[in-house]
């Protein structure tokens, strides 16, 4: 997950932590649209899939979600 968090500071200049939300958001999103594929999502990603990480993914996606009109 480090290299990918590193791709995105490099491309995008936001900050590592911010980047790692966001990452954390697209892996809930995609988790959430493929629940057959979480466990090989977290296992890419190194997420660990515990239920802190879904609840805060998910409460971020939520928001971005009905802003963005899903």
């Amino acid at each position: 997950m480090s290299e990918l968090i590193n791709q995105i500071v490099e491309k995008t200049g936001i900050p590592a932590e911010q980047a790692q939300q966001v990452l954390g958001v697209v892996a809930g999103f995609i988790k959430q649209k493929f629940p057959q594929f979480g466990g090989q999502i977290d296992s890419v990603l190194g997420t660990s899939g515990d239920a802190s990480d879904k609840n805060t993914g998910s409460n971020i996606l939520g928001d971005l979600g009905s802003k963005l009109g899903f």
